[in-house]
């Protein structure tokens, strides 16, 4: 009998089976779970005719079929890329409210939004996209501030790939720029709403003056750099001027010195804890794809427009002091402009019975225009994003033209500032009682409107200035050698109607008498009517610069109480500012 072989131990294969058998299995039965999910979508295919798949034919078409798919996600994925860099996107979280009503009514609201806020290119891209997942994460956590704050310019892309792709330089800066002619109609705080019509021509280079005067977009044909500590650049300490010989001109904030013969040491300090930037557009035209207007300029409008009629006694101020509101909700804000229906009825029962549709109207504008430019849910009111182009609702070109940045020689502080005449940026305004805010060509030239407009135009003085107008003190003692407000029959004729001169001769600024006027300016205001006939040449950054509190007002009427009031104390306020 023949021995049985050796057995080959079963029993050890069976308690340590292959590893790599087991990984395959596993493989298959994960497969087996594919085809089970996709087979609903064979057994479709699959009644479909179509040649073998491993056919020529088969193969070309399941070419087709790939390449076509491949084409259509491709194409929904470029245009959810679009969409993504759209208005529309960004306006779905609220939080987008207020930037969305501002760009809607922007001269770039045609522009999308990655054309301004994205860097060209994939870097570009990742980063913005990386920025809005952060930010996202921060509305669905609730985490986001109120009101969204600004951007920091600096973070933004160059103005070499945003505004100038569409503007050119040269054209804003040859021949000393385009000429441009701002009309905007205005309405006076007082019963009868008196309108008037606010001309000023923008200073091109050489416009008016036989020397050259610098055009208004000379800031960016020239190297200008400034120092702040804001990310707004509302405060600016520093401004440096790169001449074309490669000299620098140095203005320092007065509120910044220390010792007046050596401010080296301050010039120092403030560069090294503070941001210094290269002056580009967007320091001036900050708000320009998400500008508001100011309540004051919002309600001109609508008056202008007769949207708000003003025949309706104190309307003007009435609605001013509406829209200033600080309101809690929508619904509050509403309520409140309602009011305005109780006034009337109160104190003119007669206008608000004879007027009533009148009055209707008015609080039905003003419901609509403040939901333009407040956004209570946000924190957000006209005033939350100062616009710098300009001056009439911030600082603007004050935080530089304020009087208050001097020249630095040698280490030394002198008495020469950055200009601040209004002649540096735009001839004088010409006021007249026109409240058109339109062009010649949009007007019928047989008009009225026309002509009254045309007369605005002609008050615009243009020529260049005679050498007795260059002494800094003329505004003052040009009384010297002119003996009427009327120029007809003079030299002055040649540039001067007679409107021009009673813009300060009818304003009661030439009754402030500013002989001594650091001890006494305030009894001077107080005796000319009040702080508004300073507010012909002044504006509140002057003043601040001594009194900490407010003290012109530039709506007020010229006999209030209330500003006079105010500035005749100003020796408590400069104690105060002085106080360490």
């Amino acid at each position: 009998m023949t021995d049985p072989a050796e057995p080959t131990k079963p029993a050890e294969a069976s308690e340590a089976p292959d590893a790599p058998r087991a990984t395959v299995v596993a493989k298959k039965r994960h497969f087996r779970h594919v085809r089970a999910f996709f087979a609903p979508v064979g057994r479709v295919l699959h009644k479909i005719p179509h040649p073998p798949w491993r056919s020529k034919r088969g193969i070309l078409l399941l070419f087709i079929l790939f390449g076509g798919f491949g084409a259509a996600a491709t194409m929904g994925g470029v245009t959810a890329v679009g969409f993504s860099e759209t208005p529309g996107f960004c306006g779905m979280c609220h939080t987008m409210d207020p930037e969305l009503k501002a760009y809607a009514m922007s001269p770039h609201r045609d522009v999308t939004c990655a054309e301004c806020h994205v860097e060209p290119g994939a870097a570009g891209f990742i980063k913005a996209k990386v920025n809005g997942t952060k930010q996202l994460f921060d509305i669905v956590t609730g985490q986001f501030p109120t009101p969204i704050e600004p951007p920091d310019h600096a973070k933004l892309p160059p103005v070499k790939d945003t505004c100038m792709k569409c503007h050119s330089l040269d054209g804003l800066t040859a021949n000393g720029g385009p000429v441009k002619l701002v009309l905007r109609p205005q309405y006076l705080p007082d019963e009868t709403n008196t309108q008037q019509t606010v001309a000023v021509m923008l200073r091109p280079g050489g416009l008016g003056d036989s020397s050259g005067v610098l055009g208004v977009h000379w800031h960016v044909a020239q190297k200008v750099t400034y120092t702040t500590s804001d990310i707004r650049s509302s405060k600016i300490d520093l401004v440096e001027i790169t001449e074309k010989d490669g000299s620098i001109k140095q203005y320092v904030s007065g509120k910044q010195v220390a010792v007046s013969n050596d401010v080296k040491s301050d010039v120092d300090r403030l560069k090294a804890s503070e941001t210094t930037r290269r002056m580009d557009c967007i320091d001036c035209h900050n708000r320009i794809g998400h500008g508001v207007p100011s309540p004051d300029q919002t309600i001109d409008e609508a008056m202008a427009a007769g949207k708000i009629s003003a025949s309706l006694p104190f309307v003007k101020r009435d609605s001013l002091a509406l829209l200033n509101g600080n309101y809690p909700t929508l619904q509050a804000a509403d309520t409140a402009i309602e009011g305005l229906q109780t006034t009337y009825t109160s104190k003119y029962p007669l206008v608000a019975k004879a007027q009533a549709g009148k009055v209707t109207a008015a609080i039905d504008e003003l419901k609509t225009e403040y939901r333009l430019i407040a956004t209570p849910a946000m924190k957000v009111q006209a005033k939350t994003y100062p616009d710098n182009l300009g001056h009439q609702s911030s600082l603007g070109c004050f935080r530089c033209h304020d009087g208050g940045h001097y020249l630095v020689v040698k280490g030394q502080v002198t008495n020469k500032t950055i200009p601040s005449a209004c002649s540096t940026c735009h001839t004088f305004p010409q006021v007249s009682s026109s409240a058109s805010r339109f062009p010649l060509e949009n007007k019928p030239v047989a008009s009225a409107s026309s002509a009254s407009l045309a007369a605005v135009i002609a008050s615009i003085p243009l020529g260049a200035k005679p050498a007795d107008h260059k002494d800094q003190l003329y505004v003052f003692s040009h009384k010297n050698s002119v003996k009427s407000v009327e120029p007809t029959g003079t030299s002055c004729a040649a540039c001067h109607t007679r409107s021009y001169c009673e813009n300060c001769h009818n304003s009661g600024a030439i009754k402030v008498k500013h002989d001594k006027m650091l001890y006494n300016h305030a009894d001077a205001a107080a005796a000319a009517g009040g702080t508004q006939s300073c507010n012909y040449c002044h504006q509140p950054i002057s003043c601040a610069q001594c009194h900490k509190g407010p003290v012109l007002n530039t709506i007020a009427p010229a006999t209030a109480a209330k500003p006079v009031a105010l500035l005749s104390a100003p020796p408590d306020a400069i104690k105060q500012r002085l106080t360490p």
